[in-house]
């Protein structure tokens, strides 16, 4: 007996920590639904017990119900976003409800109700609602909603749900394709946000900061499918987790016991029907052979009417984008376009063909980009019974793109052996049950199935396979126009990227929440166990490198360097990650609704993470000099996050509210970060760097027939020659990112249907992921021009040769046997304070959201992606000691100071709807740097340091620049141009005689404006069709000049390039387009476009 018993407690403990366990987990989910709740009060305010209340969502017929208890008090958790009745009645009292309730997802609404006495039965008294509230007596933290009208109404380009991100005050839309995330919310990193779709996860999370499928995509989810959308900066839910930036919470449809539909079809390019729909680029060139085209349907209805509803979408999108590899004419513009005059482009062709044997025409025309998208969107819901709802859902992708990473620009042109296909299918299955287990206790469990295959070889090279990238730099163009002369750089063979690229996720995850109401708390408790595991074969460079300074070298076959990674052994293969990642949470939390002017929301979160797969120990690190252990296994167990937050109603009457909270929040590392120390232990592969003489001349049609020809080895020996590791391993304290948020807000409707916020947002962020090199030797060997420290002695610079005024990162190195020692450590720190002002409301004729962020946000590195030897670790700007980050403390590069978005909507004369957004912002932050690494350390990073002008032009300057008077560079030409670049920029002239601070310029104030416009045309039976025309960046179209993202690109932030080196002083030539801003992006994706639609609903 005493045996059973002790089974029986053991089991009841197992069930208790299970259920702790589980529900910790879905504190990383963002609720999918809303919940009622309110009080049942008699004539004299007595409180009602017993009161039966039922709300019933008026288009799919399903009802959640519920009694009052002893105070009156009711709640009704789970209701899917949507329009409801709500009706209550107890015996002896006459019934009352309530209709056209909007119900919004996350809102908590409520609802009073006063019974009136009846002897016998009477009808119900019906009051009708039409709007939701403005100001919500349960809300506070900072959070947005976008409701289903706004994603019908508003211009979105590629019809991506995730583009009207941008109508969230503190969000800044960055734009980094292929670097983690294009968007900043709340202050953080581009990868430091969590994307949910139907309350599960639906990140990238190899990459993090982009939907699953990854940034390629026009869209993840079809628009169609969604039906509502909540941006959470900063909430206080415990429910919400795995985020130190902000959350994106999106719902899908269902179908309702109308059978409904739409067929729609969106086109735009250069002509559709006869029409030029596209506006001419910044030169004044009007595209060709560009097309997109958006099309699809959805349909959805009853399979038994209130109880069982289908609902099914497709959308496809096809289209080609033209890709004019150096296509150059006569004329400025096209030499400025392209950056390369077609003398110099016939020259580098022939050379090309005599010298390589390597028919560079062929990779040379008028190529296109393709793309093709699928997505197939399916949903079941079924209410059992006015208990329990089942839903089954089901999301696949397929999208496949010709030539990505195919650049063409003023200062880079890629051909089309640099590009290669890229290819994604994805897929996410979830079933998720929603149970009134009584009038107190409520549960939602919800699962999910998802994968993601994304190959991405290279395109074949005109000898037959992929051959090494061959980079020939220094071309030097005049336009002819007046203006600056253009270099560019032209780049032939196989990206280092897409050499063998190939990454498979497959995510498991299981959610569960559990709620209590008891009086006027409710408290809840929930777990989120999630699994992923990834599979990532990824060489980067392995077929390899050759760099020529100039089309001289080219011609006569002496490249700068030749680099390319090697196999560990001959016979190891490429280096592969295959792994699991865990992760959980468990969460409790009370909401408190203390007074009818207060209501607290309180409680704590836990999460935990593992990373069990242990990578392969190198004893070489672990008994060299640096005596470090490679086979770390992060294990982050200490995460506790306690948070609160308040709304105070001062008049309980919802015109004003006060509201505020603070908690801790903590996010989740992209998982790169765990590919990356599988794949680079130092055992798996070398890295073979070759300068100077010791590069080898390339044979490229002997490396495309066969590429075991490419060479392993570099001419001569010494330390350039040998081939070496380059490791990454992980800090042995290292931390998921922890950022600590506080906000107070105040909101008060100012005008019947209008209400004013005043807000501010504060997040301090530590333990962010930073890289550092710790085999480097931090010890000066010199100095330069303002101190600026060199890690290698003057001796080992070469002063003549192709690599002249060249460091070696061989020589700054601490232990010689290994290159760049990377530590992936939990160094980094953040700080952003934001200020909103939003003002939002409607009329019949008008609804408009506007908003202004003030932004001031600093850390003390940026970068959110990728490998530890690519951005993670370059993107740094050091003014010496690149692990010195405190010294790099400044503003982010995601930072927009200023944001002002305005989007109205106004119904004009014949039901003609007119809308759009409009947002103007501040530039993104840059640094001004050298061209070249001018500390030894292996990267170009290095800040400038800004001269006065009698340092340059004084008797005695200690300025030297490179004179060839063959290639066109006089030394006092230069001497000049870089004095008048300084005086002529007021970011330079305030910091001369400094050494500039990381992101101390800015880039100009930009504007984008979209607009649409659409007419509804009934027909028959309330079905009806839809023309529309949707405006993309507006401003272009009526002004070349306007609407253009001008930047100061990555290529025109270095001032001085090292040309030589004079035993003490760099030798510089200086870069005649430094500080200039050009087009940030080049194509189409920034001119003007006109979209044509049709949408027919039955």
């Amino acid at each position: 007996m005493q045996i059973l018993s002790r089974c029986r407690a053991r089991a009841a403990a197992a069930v208790v920590v299970w259920s702790l366990f589980a529900s910790a987990a879905s504190a990383q989910q963002a609720t999918t639904t809303a919940t009622l709740r309110g009080t049942v009060v008699s004539p004299d305010n007595t409180p009602v017990a017993a009161a039966t209340v039922v709300a019933t969502n008026v288009q799919t017929g399903t009802r959640r119900g519920t009694q009052s208890d002893d105070r009156g008090r009711y709640t009704i958790p789970f209701l899917e976003p949507g329009i409801y009745a709500v009706r209550t009645q107890r015996i002896g009292y006459r019934p009352a409800e309530r209709t056209g309730l909007r119900l919004s997802l996350g809102q908590v609404e409520t609802q009073d109700f006063r019974l009136e006495g009846a002897a016998t039965q009477l009808g119900a008294i019906v009051v009708t609602s039409t709007t939701a509230p403005l100001i919500e007596g349960t809300k506070t933290g900072t959070s947005t909603r976008i409701l289903e009208e706004q994603l019908r109404q508003l211009p979105t380009s590629d019809r991506n749900f995730k583009n009207l991100v941008v109508l969230t005050p503190g969000s800044s839309d960055v734009g980094a394709t292929g670097a983690g995330g294009g968007q900043s919310i709340g202050g953080g990193r581009t990868a430091s946000s969590n994307l949910l779709m139907d309350g599960v996860n639906n990140n990238e999370s190899y990459f993090g900061g982009d939907a699953r499928g990854g940034d390629r995509l026009p869209f993840s989810y079809s628009i169609e499918a969604v039906k509502e959308i909540q941006v959470i900066t900063a909430g206080y839910d415990v429910e919400r987790g795995q985020f130190t930036g902000g959350t994106v919470n999106a719902v899908t449809k269902s179908g309702t016991n109308t059978f409904a539909g739409s067929i729609f079809d969106y086109e735009r390019g250069d002509k559709r029907f006869g029409l030029k729909l596209t506006g001419n680029d910044f030169l004044g060139r009007r595209p060709r052979n560009y097309m997109r085209q958006q099309y699809g349907g959805s349909v959805g209805g009853p399979i038994i009417k209130d109880r069982l509803h289908f609902f099914l979408a497709l959308d496809r999108q096809v289209g080609n984008e033209p890709k004019p590899v150096l296509q150059t004419g006569t004329d400025a513009a096209s030499i400025r376009a392209s950056g390369i005059n077609p003398d110099t482009l016939a020259k580098l062709i022939n050379i090309a063909r005599t010298t390589y044997g390597y028919d560079l025409a062929q990779e040379i025309g008028p190529f296109k980009q393709n793309i093709d998208e699928s997505a197939v969107f399916g949903r079941v819901d079924w209410q059992i019974n006015d208990r329990h709802t089942l839903t089954v859902r089901d999301n696949y992708l397929n999208f496949q793109q010709t030539n990505d990473r195919l650049t063409i620009s003023p200062s880079t042109n890629e051909t089309t052996s640099n590009a290669g296909p890229y290819k994604e299918k994805t897929n996410s299955a979830v079933v998720a049950l929603t149970s009134v287990l009584s009038p107190r206790f409520s549960n939602e469990l919800r699962a999910q199935l998802a994968n993601d295959r994304k190959p991405r070889p290279s395109n074949p090279s005109v000898t037959g396979g992929a051959i090494p990238q061959v980079r020939v730099g220094g071309l030097v163009a005049n336009p002819g126009d007046g203006g600056s002369n253009v270099t560019t750089a032209v780049l032939f063979g196989s990206d280092p990227v897409l050499h063998a690229n190939n990454l498979e996720q497959d995510t498991y995850e299981l959610i569960d929440n559990l709620r209590y109401t008891r009086e006027n708390h409710t408290i809840k408790v929930g777990t989120d166990l999630n699994k992923v595991h990834v599979f990532n074969d990824f060489f980067f460079n392995g077929l390899g490198s050759f760099s020529f300074n100039n089309l001289a070298d080219f011609q006569n076959r002496v490249p700068a360097s030749f680099t390319r990674a090697l196999p560990f052994t001959p016979t190891s293969g490429n280096p592969v990650a295959r792994f699991n990642v865990y992760e959980a949470a468990v969460y409790a939390q009370d909401e408190w609704q203390v007074t009818p002017k207060l209501f607290l929301t309180y409680g704590l979160r836990y999460d935990v993470s593992s990373f069990p797969d242990k990578p392969t120990p190198n004893p070489r690190l672990a008994s060299g000099i640096l005596a470090i252990k490679n086979d770390i296994q992060p294990a982050d167990r200490n995460n506790l996050a306690p948070r609160v937050g308040f709304t105070y109603d001062p008049s309980a009457d919802g015109r004003q509210v006060f509201r505020g909270g603070s908690g801790i929040f903590y996010g989740r590392a992209p998982y790169v970060l765990y590919g990356n120390t599988l794949s680079n232990t130092g055992l798996t592969q070398l890295d073979l760097n070759c300068q100077g003489a010791a590069a080898p001349q390339p044979n490229l049609p002997a490396y495309g027939a066969d590429q075991s020809t490419i060479p392993t080895t570099c001419v001569g020996g010494g330390a350039a020659a040998a081939s070496k590791a380059s490791p990454v391993v992980f800090a042995n304290d290292f931390q998921q990112t922890q950022a600590w948020k506080t906000n107070l807000a105040y909101d008060r409707l100012i005008a019947a249907g209008w209400r004013l916020t005043l807000e501010g947002v504060y997040t301090r962020t530590t333990n962010d992921y930073v890289v550092q090199d710790v085999n480097l030797d931090a010890t000066p060997r010199f100095t330069i021009e303002g101190g600026i420290p060199v890690f290698q002695t003057a001796a080992s610079i070469p002063t003549t040769g192709t690599n002249a005024g060249r460091t070696n990162i061989a020589f700054s190195r601490r232990d010689a046997n290994f290159y760049i020692v990377f530590v992936q450590s939990s160094k980094g720190e953040a700080r952003s304070a934001q200020g909103i002002v939003q003002v939002q409301g409607a009329t019949r004729w008008v609804a408009m959201l506007a908003s202004y962020t003030y932004d001031h946000t600093r850390d003390f590195n940026s970068s959110s992606c990728c490998i530890a030897g690519g951005d993670l670790f370059n993107s740094g700007r050091t003014a010496g000691n690149p692990n010195d980050f405190a010294s790099q403390y400044a503003r982010a590069n995601y930072a927009r100071t200023h944001s002002v978005v305005i989007s109205p909507s106004v119904t004009l004369p014949y039901g003609v709807l007119l809308s759009g957004i409009y947002r103007g912002f501040s530039g993104l932050p840059w640094t001004p740097t050298y061209g070249t690494d001018v500390n030894g350390d292996g990267v170009a990073n290095d800040r400038l340091y800004v001269p006065t002008t009698a340092e340059i032009t004084g008797p005695g300057s200690g300025y030297v620049f490179f004179h060839a008077p063959a290639q066109g560079l006089d030394s006092a030409v230069q001497r000049t141009q870089f004095a008048q670049s300084i005086q002529n920029n007021a970011c330079l002239s305030e910091h001369q005689g400094q050494i500039i601070s990381r992101n101390a310029c800015q880039n100009p104030w930009q504007n984008v404006l979209d607009a649409r416009i659409a007419k509804r045309f009934e027909t028959t039976r309330g079905q009806g069709l839809e023309l529309s025309v949707d405006f993309f960046n507006l401003l272009n179209g009526l002004k070349s000049e306007w609407g253009q993202r001008n930047e100061v690109q990555a290529v025109n932030t270095g001032a001085l390039t090292t040309r030589g080196f004079n035993g003490t002083r760099y030798i510089y030539q200086y870069n005649t387009n430094f500080a200039k801003t050009e087009p940030s992006a080049f194509g189409l994706s920034q001119q003007f476009q006109v979209q044509l639609g049709a949408r027919y609903s039955f």
